[in-house]
């Protein structure tokens, strides 16, 4: 069966600086302990290998999910509200995956901004779905 867990965690930089972040993690496993188990060697694994990873104090499920077969229809798989305007946040797609047949996109208008600006400054992503209000 195919696990997705979503994971919160803390950590503190060298600075003494504290930030909340999130992480997922997807696995095909025989039964939600065995899923848990791998989850936690994979993340145990990360902490020492990804540089995103090494300032990491704390680690929480938040859920894991479980799927007798792959869906054949989109599904939302988990939602998060924050209060106040977006906040400043750091996002690493597959950290520490290389060619191993799993591959992320970015929405096209913004890797082409980003490419485009190349300084390393924030440029405001554009809206993928605006709905009127």
């Amino acid at each position: 069966m195919l696990f997705i867990g979503h994971f919160s965690f803390d950590e503190i930089d060298n600075d003494d600086r504290q930030r909340h972040g999130y992480l997922t993690c997807i696995v095909d496993a025989e039964n939600p302990d065995d899923a848990v188990s791998q989850f936690e060697d994979h993340i145990k694994k990360m902490k020492t290998s990804a540089k995103e990873m090494v300032n990491i104090v704390n680690v929480y499920i938040e859920e894991i999910l479980r799927f007798e077969q792959v869906p054949t229809k989109p599904i939302i798989t988990r939602m998060q509200f924050s209060a106040g305007a977006f906040p400043a946040s750091v996002s690493h797609s597959l950290p520490g995956v290389f060619g191993e047949g799993v591959d992320t996109f970015g929405f096209a208008p913004d890797v082409e901004n980003h490419e485009m600006l190349n300084d390393g400054g924030y440029i405001e992503s554009k809206p993928f779905i605006a709905f009127d209000q």
